[in-house]
């Protein structure tokens, strides 16, 4: 058995699409892309095709790695490989190769995170290297019974991106960086009350998606975050609001003030130095 990998920029982005749709069968979360989908998230995470790679097993695609970069940092964004490889090393060797190239075009650090129970992923990635950092965490509120007369400010993207670059925690996972905000564009939404900023996916969907949250330092433990949210449980009622496991455990305790349960998986957040 051969194992090569090529570049993901040698193949269209809807083989891509298809090839990560069943890279991803009966893993903890399947993972269903389209082509627009994946096109938002190359854009969004800063994903390289020229760096990102296709897993090829004796000539046959079997997996893929999609690989984003800014600055000496690389991420492994996505990587799964298909049903009928995942036995015989085949993704430790695909690691392998993907740290070398990483070191090879300079970058001194690479980041990944890993869904806390998919428990053989875990073990790829700490065979490789990698040493857990900190658990990523997630939460969920279905249609939240709430009344606000808080006044709230709709707010350009770009700003609230900026503002979590200057004010933001300076390691705050790749998803949740100001540099990834700036990447949002309409039909998502940014909201202001005061030193408090809220990011959210289309409020016109049935279920809707809390991006970013931040409150400036001078305002911290004010409840600010919680009353903002609030405010828009109450501007967008009948939702199911979601939040996917890329925040720091450490950061739960906003979502909990405003009654939000959390969700049973989980992530791990790794580096590997190179």
């Amino acid at each position: 058995m051969t194992l090569s990998l090529t570049p993901a920029s040698s193949h269209p982005i809807p083989f891509l699409a298809d090839l990560m749709t069943r890279s991803f069968e009966g893993y903890p979360v399947p993972i269903s892309i389209n082509e627009t989908a994946l096109h938002t998230m190359i854009r969004r995470d800063g994903i390289d095709l020229t760096a990102s790679r296709v897993l090829m097993k004796d000539d046959e695609p079997v997996g893929v790695a999609f690989i984003a970069r800014r600055g000496w940092t690389s991420r492994l964004a996505a990587m799964g490989i298909t049903t009928n490889a995942r036995n015989g090393g085949v993704g430790t060797r695909a690691m392998e190769k993907l740290i070398e190239e990483a070191k090879s075009r300079g970058e001194k650090e690479m980041l990944l995170e890993v869904i806390e129970q998919n428990t053989a992923g875990v073990k790829l990635y700490e065979k490789v290297g990698f040493i857990k950092i900190r658990r990523l965490v997630g939460y969920k509120l279905e249609n939240p019974q709430v009344e606000s007369d808080v006044d709230i400010e709709e707010i350009d993207i770009r700003e609230l991106a900026r503002t979590v670059t200057y004010h933001g925690m300076i390691d705050l996972p790749w998803q949740l960086s100001g540099t990834t905000i700036m990447q949002h564009t309409p039909p998502s939404r940014a909201f202001r009350l005061n030193d408090a900023y809220c990011l959210i996916s289309n409020p016109e969907a049935t279920d809707i998606a809390i991006q970013s949250v931040l409150v400036k330092a001078r305002s911290r433990g004010a409840g600010l975050s919680a009353v903002l949210m609030r405010a828009l449980f109450a501007k967008f009622p009948n939702k199911v609001w979601h939040v996917s496991p890329i925040y720091p455990e450490e950061m739960g305790f906003i979502f909990e003030h405003v009654g939000m349960t959390r969700e049973s998986l989980s992530q791990w957040q790794m580096s590997r130095i190179l």
